[in-house]
């Protein structure tokens, strides 16, 4: 479906799917679908695309900030015919970039002019980002781009293995689409393994060699009840349950209810909404303010860092 609205955004953009959002897990293949759209309507349009990540778009309004230049970068931006927008999901907690990025999606919208984003969660999973620019993102066709299925997992490891000239067995390619193939980049860093073990030691990759030369992969976080989470989180700080689900907004209790909510979204399968019922029937809007707290003070507060550590390893456990 991605592939789909891909290719009639290039045969009419602006016209039906607007704007595209993608969204999936990492090394699934976003990046390389927005690069080939983008390349597919430069070749159609013949010129007006920018294709960058967030990050460059941050970093070019910084820029043009510090040298009082927000003119020519407004009419950069709102004068081109396509938008296309990586990894949106770092525009979190920077408010003026939002601010910026809704008034250059509104020109761009009104105008009729295409718009494709990606990012690694779709946008009502998407804690620091306003509510006005999450709407605007799910205002078009939102498409999960999920991981292969088994049959696409084998004809990756055929294509990928014969652009390398690596003769594989059956049973090898079935080893890598069982066992490497969830993100394709892993399997691109295990055949590449592969290829240097057979030409520079000259060895055949049997089976018994590949999973001899290949180490163990991480497996996924353990799945976990929302019960469980807030039980390893009330032994850590010495909380109650029902502290957590009260509407006491103490520090001592406020905190270890975000991280139970922080962690909830992490290690289950439960949506937001379900996660802020089990808190004290707190609605979705708070829970993304928790994921958007914790994940600022992460970067900030080693101790929190460290609690995190300790109790998702009580979780994988």
């Amino acid at each position: 479906m991605a592939y789909d609205a891909a290719r009639a955004v290039v045969v009419q953009p602006g016209a039906r799917f607007n704007p595209l959002f993608l969204h999936g897990g990492p090394g699934l293949g976003k990046t390389h679908l927005l690069s080939a759209t983008a390349h597919g309507l430069l070749a159609r349009e013949g010129g007006g695309v920018v294709c960058l990540s967030a990050e460059n778009f941050v970093n070019e309004m910084i820029a043009a900030l510090r040298r009082d230049q927000m003119e020519r970068f407004r009419q950069r931006f709102r004068g081109i015919r396509t938008l296309i927008v990586d990894d949106v999901q770092f525009l979190a907690g920077k408010v003026r970039s939002q601010e910026e990025f809704v008034h250059t999606f509104n020109t761009l919208y009104d105008g009729r002019r295409q718009i494709v984003l990606a990012s690694d969660r779709p946008p009502d999973q998407m804690p620091g980002i306003e509510e006005t620019l999450r709407s605007r993102f799910a205002s078009g066709l939102l498409v999960d781009v999920k991981p292969p299925d088994p049959s696409l997992r084998l004809a990756i490891v055929e294509r990928k293995a014969a652009a390398l000239g690596l003769d594989l067995p059956p049973e090898v390619q079935r080893f890598l689409a069982d066992h490497w193939c969830a993100n394709v980049r892993e399997l691109e860093g295990a055949l590449t393994r592969l290829d240097a073990l057979a030409h520079l030691s000259s060895q055949v990759p049997t089976l018994a060699v590949v999973r001899q030369a290949l180490p163990p992969r991480k497996g996924p976080a353990a799945v976990r009840t929302v019960e469980e989470i807030v039980d390893e989180v009330c032994r850590h700080f010495r909380v109650t349950p029902a502290e957590l689900a009260s509407p006491r907004r103490h520090a001592r209790v406020a905190m270890p209810r975000q991280l139970a909510m922080y962690l909830c979204r992490r290690h289950t399968d439960q949506p937001l909404v379900a996660i802020g019922q089990e808190l004290g029937g707190r609605d979705h809007t708070t829970v993304l303010h928790a994921l958007g707290a914790i994940e600022r003070r992460l970067r900030e507060d080693a101790a929190l860092r460290e609690a995190v550590q300790e109790l998702e390893k009580r979780l994988q456990a």
